[in-house]
């Protein structure tokens, strides 16, 4: 079985040093400015992270998506809009809906308004469901 991850559980994956699950498998090219923007988040507005910790932080985020198949979002942006007008999502999230959907990928995801809203159409998992189902 193969597995989309978005960023939230990617940046779970790093947060809990198990990015290992991540090997291999899928994420969104848009993955990686929501975790750039989560970082930015962190680190300008909550101040959890000082600047350093961010960049150093920002490098193992490009390190990880460089063990991942990285899929573009081009060329489906109709199909994508449909999908986020149905469901009520951002168009961000109906992104990974539409490519799980499309290439029959279970989501991986810690978001759980999207759960809900997806898993009438798709397969979804959590982090933590996916680390105990897989060897």
């Amino acid at each position: 079985m193969s597995f989309l991850f978005d960023s939230s559980a990617i940046f779970k994956a790093i947060k809990e040093n198990t990015v290992e699950t991540l090997l291999g498998n899928n994420t969104l090219e848009l993955t990686r400015y929501e975790l750039g923007n989560v970082l930015w988040k962190e680190s300008t507005l909550h101040k959890r992270l000082t600047n350093d910790e961010s960049k150093k932080l920002v490098r193992l985020v490009k390190q990880v998506l460089n063990i991942m198949q990285v899929l573009e979002v081009g060329c489906h942006e109709e199909a994508i809009l449909d999908a986020a007008q149905r469901l009520k999502l951002t168009f961000y999230d109906a992104s990974y809906v539409f490519y799980a959907r499309e290439r029959n990928l279970t989501l991986v995801t810690e978001d759980e308004p999207l759960t809900q809203k997806a898993r009438t159409h798709i397969r979804t998992l959590k982090l933590n469901d996916l680390k105990r189902h897989t060897p």
